[in-house]
């Protein structure tokens, strides 16, 4: 595992780089809209996005760089199925990623409406862990501060590299870059990797975490826990 570590993080660079890209996804087909037509969803920087309708979004979780990110969505009906993760230095060299359950977060929205996916931010690292036994949060309407309760998705997240199961294997349903209002498929995807660097990608890849900052180290464990 540890060789897998420092193996990844010779993708530190592009990942950071990716953080550089703009926080407003277009989930939806056709010419760009302006706002008022559309149904704009925020999502803060600690949930990430599992499926938008059952269908596996591609770029609908947010970058580390940003607080949140805009999903601009046709109007309609959606059921956002979503996890907390957020990490925590423990010391200098120790770091604990947080992670929970996924919940589903629905909301219907018209022309012009603004929806936030919320959730009682944890202040300390206790917190954060009794966030990650038991997740919940809500959808909220901006206009009107409507609020809607998320419900428990039934979608079990394994706390390693292993992706996302509901008591047995899940179907992979192929990733989207558009979603339309009460899509019909379902699935998640189970990521693996499996890799063993040479003794002087190693050498290099120590010299590198040694040099970064402890705010590159946090990006960088963030972005390997996806």
């Amino acid at each position: 595992m540890r060789a897998l570590t420092l193996f990844c993080i010779v993708l530190l660079g592009s990942a950071l780089g990716a953080c550089s890209t703009s926080p407003v996804v277009k989930l939806y087909e056709g010419n760009d809209k302006p706002a008022a037509q559309l149904l704009t969803v925020r999502v803060p920087m600690e949930l990430e996005i599992i499926s938008i309708n059952d269908r596996r979004i591609e770029g609908a979780s947010t970058m580390f760089a940003y607080g949140h990110r805009d999903l601009q969505l046709l109007p309609g009906q959606y059921r956002i199925v979503a996890f907390y993760k957020s990490i925590y230095q423990i010391n200098a060299d120790e770091h604990e990623v947080i992670k929970s359950d996924p919940a589903l977060f629905t909301l219907s929205g018209a022309a012009g409406d603004m929806y936030e996916l919320q959730f009682n931010r944890p202040t300390d690292l206790e917190q954060a862990r009794a966030l990650g036994k038991k997740f919940d949060g809500w959808s909220e309407n901006i206009n009107t501060q409507e609020k809607i309760a998320s419900q428990p998705s039934g979608l079990i997240l394994n706390q390693g590299f292993i992706g996302i199961t509901s008591g047995a294997a899940v179907a992979a349903t192929p990733s989207a870059t558009s979603v339309t209002p009460d899509a019909s498929a379902t699935g998640a995807t189970t990521p693996s990797a499996d890799a063993t660097p040479s003794p002087a990608t190693l050498n290099t890849l120590k010299e590198a975490w040694e040099s970064a900052s402890p705010e590159e180290r946090r990006e960088f464990l963030l972005w390997m826990s996806q």
